[in-house]
């Protein structure tokens, strides 16, 4: 499960000037043999990582590039900030243009340039962002493959009457008219002959939908690709990936490892459609979605959130077949791997950001999380993007990190805070944001490179610091005995177009929506680790109940879970409930949380769910909860009121035997920053990784689940010590290793057992 010489992705700057050289990260290692020859190679390599760990920043080229200038700014970033590499990223101001053969002659020097110093380079496969338009260029050769969107024309109107219209010159949809008072619908498209519409209205009161799909409005710049369509997406292949590859074909591999690109996916309240919808849609559902159209903005009856969910699903798989797909199918070609991300991929609301955030990184060789805009902005979603990584059993989750964050806010502190908090999400490969060609124009700060004065001087001890944990966190498997279940069915059957009080892209949900508040909860309260599992996945055999477990079968980084946590939501997927309802009767535990499933994401099956969730969780529940127990042990508690003492009590009550505990109840009291953990197994070692990005001292007493001796590895240092005076105590005739963490300010700790 190795990576050839993946550098990079990860945030320059970073001066421990602030932090005691002392140890600040501890690593536990749990050996169940001798250590040899494996050992001493491991340790080696923790102290004087390779290459392929250290951050790898975006360098954007917003000047005129030269031959010089290329190799003075790759040797700085190499030997005064000590990256491994660069993501070379194009801008509106790269000169010579984008795609032109003098660009390329550069591209080349740059190649030339990165393999002499040892160094990687990203194949970033656009200008700008987002990825898909070719630098513009797309739109000139390629006029029908830009985005497209759909469109609804409405008209109400009173029966008794005849209506005409002339059709528009676009792709039809749909045609449907819908009774306002008892919602029946009409499919009029029968009526439509070369373009005229021309209809007898029934009695009663009547909206007309024309449903379109035309050239999106939105774009940056210039026009991006119709993602959902691979035609479209291979055109624009064409013009850029395929240029690379006819050009530089013998860097791959060695100078180039890996491809990025950049916010695929739904914009601005975009209503991202594609012509050939509805083949596809009838293809995965099994029925025509004509009549069922005006579900996309209005409550159409009883069925309405189940063929919303239809819809926003095809739409889903549409994407993650796509363009993603293409550009990993285009790398694996090439012996390479490909990265990159959808706007909004850590958003609560996914149906108009990136679809389905599990099935968009389905293909990726490495799902990757854009943290950006501010410190702290999206933290509670993270673990949605190495839970992905989870379930496909991928080894490495990267993350482009600091975009967009205000430069007087970055320090060399803020490098690490930022960095920390996403390692202990499961992230282990990092893309800064990042360098610029022309150092004084900063378009999206902060600035981290050699040329920054505030941030310059610790960015080498900041690299080999990222490269340390890196190494640590890549690979292995995930201690995880909590699944939060990913309500993306509510999340689809609640979303309308158009809704009024949709303010903000990837923030329009139920008002009940928890799950993210849970995640939040779990890792920075409770803590507690977890995994976010997908529905339809849950439903599939990947995961197996054995005993009162529930186990993701992967074949390195499988997961077996004691508790099931089902987040607030109205609609849950009938064979999704099923494999719950199989799991507590089979002494699995389980908790939900605020709103109990009451309707079916399959249409007509809403009685199916009420019984089923009535016999794991009592009926009545929702007004009078109390634990439910079952012969074999299962037991399973409604919370409708959540907050983290409430999950707190609930979950000690279901897990006895948790596999890390802290004996004490950490409140923080700096502004900044969050005390979290992750706990993995790799080459038959037990890692911790304890992250503290506060200002504050923590001194706490952890108790570890077995029996462990423990050495103590800093990532800041990359010093290495036995861990003294460990206890060792029995605990509910469970043995746990008990040891008191302290860590300063702003500081991580890796234990490892020996």
């Amino acid at each position: 499960m190795t990576y050839i010489k993946l550098n990079k992705f990860t945030n320059i700057a970073l001066s421990l000037n602030n932090i005691n050289k002392s140890i600040c990260f501890v690593f536990f290692f749990s050996t169940m043999f001798s250590f040899g020859q494996k050992k001493t190679i491991q340790k080696e390599s923790f102290k004087n990582p390779e290459n392929k760990y250290k951050p790898m920043p975006f360098w954007h080229i917003n000047g005129e590039l030269s031959n010089e200038g290329i190799e003075e700014q790759m040797r700085d970033a190499k030997l005064k900030a000590n990256f491994g590499g660069v993501a070379v990223l194009p801008v509106t101001r790269t000169k010579p243009d984008f795609l032109s053969e003098s660009y390329f002659e550069k591209y080349d020097h740059i190649l030339k340039t990165a393999k002499k110093l040892d160094m990687n380079v990203i194949m970033y496969d656009d200008a700008d962002f987002p990825s898909g338009n070719a630098g513009g260029m797309l739109e000139e050769k390629f006029p029908q493959d830009i985005r497209k969107s759909l469109e609804k024309r409405e008209f109400t109107m009173a029966g008794y009457r005849n209506f005409k219209m002339v059709l528009p010159n676009e792709p039809l949809m749909a045609a449907v008219a819908m009774n306002t008072e008892t919602l029946e619908r009409i499919d009029v498209s029968p009526y439509i002959k070369e373009k005229i519409l021309t209809w007898r209205v029934p009695e009663g009161n009547w909206k007309l939908m024309i449903f379109t799909c035309i050239p999106a409005t939105y774009h940056k710049g210039a026009y991006t690709v119709d993602y959902l369509d691979t035609t479209s997406v291979k055109n624009l292949m064409s013009l850029t990936f395929d240029e690379y590859e006819r050009r530089f074909k013998p860097y791959f591999q060695n100078t180039i490892q890996l491809t990025f690109f950049d916010d695929v996916g739904f914009w601005r309240h975009e209503k991202a459609w594609t012509p050939h919808f509805n083949d596809a849609f009838q293809k995965l559902n099994g029925y025509d979605p004509t009549i069922y159209y005006p579900a996309l903005w209005y409550d159409i009856g009883p069925e309405t959130e189940s063929v919303r969910i239809d819809f926003f699903n095809t739409r889903a798989e549409l994407l993650a077949e796509g363009y993603p797909r293409l550009a990993a199918e285009w790398a694996t070609k090439q012996g390479i791997k490909s990265t990159g991300h959808p706007p909004g991929n850590y958003a609560e609301q996914p149906v108009d950001m990136n679809g389905d955030i599990f099935k968009f990184y389905r293909h990726s060789h490495m799902p990757l999380a854009d943290l950006i805009i501010g410190y702290g902005h999206g933290r509670d979603g993270f673990k949605l993007i190495s839970s992905a990584s989870n379930f496909y059993d991928k080894p490495i989750t990267a993350t482009e990190i600091y975009g967009a964050l205000k430069e007087n806010t970055v320090d060399s502190l803020m490098l690490y805070r930022a960095l920390m908090e996403i390692q202990a999400r499961g992230i282990n490969f990092i893309v800064p944001h990042g360098m610029w060609y022309d150092p004084t124009t900063v378009n999206i700060p902060p600035l981290i490179s050699p040329y920054s004065k505030k941030l310059s001087p610790g960015l080498a001890t900041y690299s080999e610091y990222a490269a340390r944990s890196c190494f640590m966190l890549q690979g292995g498997r995930n201690i995880s005995e909590i699944a939060v279940l990913y309500p993306i069915s509510s999340l689809q059957g609640d979303f309308r177009f158009d809704a009024p009080e949709n303010k903000r892209g990837g923030a329009f949900t139920y008002p009940e929506a928890d799950y993210l508040k849970i995640s939040e909860m779990l890792t920075n309260e409770i803590r507690q680790d977890f995994t976010f599992v997908h529905p339809e996945f849950l439903a599939s055999d990947k995961y197996q109940i054995q005993g009162e477990k529930l186990r993701l079968s992967n074949t390195e980084n499988f997961q077996d879970y004691k508790l099931l946590i089902i987040p607030a939501g109205k609609v849950i997927s009938l064979e999704t409930l099923k494999k719950i309802k199989e799991f507590y009767d089979n002494g699995g535990k389980v908790i939900a949380t605020g709103l109990l499933p009451s309707k079916s994401a399959e249409i007509g099956k809403d009685g199916e769910i009420v019984e089923i969730i009535n016999e794991i969780f009592g009926e009545n529940a929702a007004k009078n909860a109390s634990m439910q127990t079952n012969p074999k042990g299962g037991k399973a508690i409604f919370l409708k009121a959540l907050n983290p003492e409430a999950l707190t009590k609930a979950i000690n009550e279901l897990q006895t035997d948790a596999d890390i505990i802290f004996t004490e109840n950490i409140k923080l009291k700096s502004e900044l920053g969050v005390f979290s953990y992750v706990h993995k197994l790799k080459d038959g070692k037990d890692i911790f990784f304890f992250a503290n990005s506060s200002d504050d001292v923590i001194s706490t007493e952890i108790l570890i689940r077995g029996k462990l001796k423990l050495e103590n590895w800093n990532p800041h240092n990359g010093d290495i010590s036995e861990i003294k005076r460990i206890k060792h105590i029995k605990r509910n005739g469970i043995d746990y290793t008990q040891y008191v963490l302290k860590l300063k300010p702003v500081c991580a700790t890796f234990w490892v057992s020996i």
